[in-house]
């Protein structure tokens, strides 16, 4: 074979390999577009079919009296809230920081440090 039939062959066959590579591509393309609009409508989808197999019947309540609705706001007592931590605190201590009682005063209160117990301090 002469070498300018060569030549054309070879410049043949490369535009023929990438335009099948080219195509490939795009099938890929093409494939993934259709995987994610498959996942997008799978939502409404599923939507529908929960709501579907929901029960629809639903009991109406019957109130024997009236309850009534508060219309004046109260203020919050923070008794109850120094009544914990006042009791939390007195039964945690320095040397153990690990307890429950410790636990539960520290977030409370963080600037407040846990008491030092008699035994501690002599030591």
């Amino acid at each position: 074979m002469s070498p300018g039939k060569q030549a054309s062959q070879s410049e043949a066959a490369a535009p023929m390999a990438a335009g099948a590579r080219l195509e490939a591509m795009r099938r890929r393309v093409r494939l993934s577009r259709l995987a994610a609009w498959t996942v997008i409508a799978a939502g409404p989808i599923a939507l529908a079919v929960a709501v579907a197999s929901t029960p629809t019947t639903v009991a109406a309540a019957t109130l024997a009296t009236p309850t009534s609705v508060r219309t004046a706001a109260t203020a919050a007592d923070p008794a109850g809230y120094a009544q914990l931590f006042l009791s939390t605190w007195l039964h945690s201590s320095t040397d153990n920081e690990a307890s429950a009682q410790a636990r539960l005063a520290q977030p409370m209160a963080p600037e407040v440090d846990l008491p030092v117990r008699q035994h501690e301090a002599r030591a």
